[in-house]
């Protein structure tokens, strides 16, 4: 005999459900939530990204600035004939 224990249970509004002893339709809306939240994972991962390629090319274009503010005297260019 199978433990109920060993069984994929659902845990929804604090009550245990068994998986399997729900309604076809339960189980689909179950399943469109398990994506749901995959791809709210997924999302929030991709969020992180770019926010720290935001702050990248927020350090990149402040460098940028300070180098165009303050330009280092470039020698003049000899011309060798």
């Amino acid at each position: 005999m199978t433990d109920v224990q060993d069984k994929p249970t659902l845990t929804f509004n604090d009550k245990n459900y068994i998986i399997e002893d729900l309604s076809d339709e339960a189980r689909y809306i179950v399943a469109q939530l398990q994506d749901l939240q995959a791809q709210e994972s997924q999302a929030a991962a991709r969020l992180d990204q770019i926010k720290v390629a935001t702050d990248g090319f927020k350090t990149l274009l402040n460098a940028q600035l300070e180098k165009d503010e303050n330009p280092e005297e470039e020698p003049t260019p000899e011309v060798v004939q």
